[in-house]
């Protein structure tokens, strides 16, 4: 079985180092990126990366286009978990309803608790068919 792809969009490129050196830590996962958050084409290049989770890190939680890529996202790709982590605040948000005290642990947890619901909902789905 494929590891699950976490991709992974920074805004601050330091910031986004961090969280590279965290994620690929974790021999579970395999990580795309970090793409820049201010890329224009993230979106289109969803279909090709495939990832099971979307990690957007950014400097504030509140930051509007950040909250407009999530929410088109969730619209386009409805299969794919969306994380949001900000530098700026201690929490991490799950497709914005979710709000969890911020630590490195913390966020690989989350992760993995994703990817777990998409791969229970996909055995869901093949047991319908």
């Amino acid at each position: 079985m494929p590891k699950p792809r976490v991709l992974l969009l920074c805004s601050q490129y330091l910031f986004g180092e961090s969280m590279e050196a965290i994620l690929r830590s974790e021999e579970e996962v395999e990580l795309i990126g970090p793409w820049n958050l201010g890329d224009q084409d993230i979106v289109e290049r969803l279909v090709e990366a495939r990832p099971s989770v979307v990690v957007i890190a950014d400097e504030r939680l509140q930051n509007e286009k950040a909250a407009e890529l999530t929410t088109t996202i969730i619209e386009k790709h409805p299969e794919i978990s969306m994380i949001r982590t900000a530098l700026s605040e201690n929490v991490i948000r799950i497709v914005s309803t979710h709000t969890l005290p911020a630590r490195g642990d913390n966020l690989l947890e989350t992760i993995h608790s994703c990817i777990a619901q998409a791969r229970a909902a996909d055995k869901s789905d093949d047991s319908e068919i």
